[in-house]
């Protein structure tokens, strides 16, 4: 059964509990949805893999958003 989350942040803490559970002995498979977005791991490699991966897609999400950009222009003066 596939869980359900609202932020890349939170599932980063999933991921992150999902890793203290495998180190103590819980099996290592879950999956997750955002939307249309589905991910899922079924290994440790895959479940660290996929940690990493949040970071890029919450890059991509938030690519348009203007609280997230920056410039380094100059303001033009007329």
């Amino acid at each position: 059964m596939a869980t359900a989350f609202t932020t890349w942040v939170a599932l980063r803490t999933a991921l992150l509990d999902a890793i203290a559970n495998h180190v103590a002995g819980s099996p290592c498979v879950a999956e997750y949805y955002k939307g249309s977005r589905r991910v899922r791991y079924t290994n440790y490699d895959e479940l660290i893999a996929l940690y990493e991966k949040t970071f890029v897609l919450e890059n991509i999400e938030n690519a348009g958003d203007p609280s997230s950009m920056v410039s380094y222009s100059r303001h033009r003066r007329f």
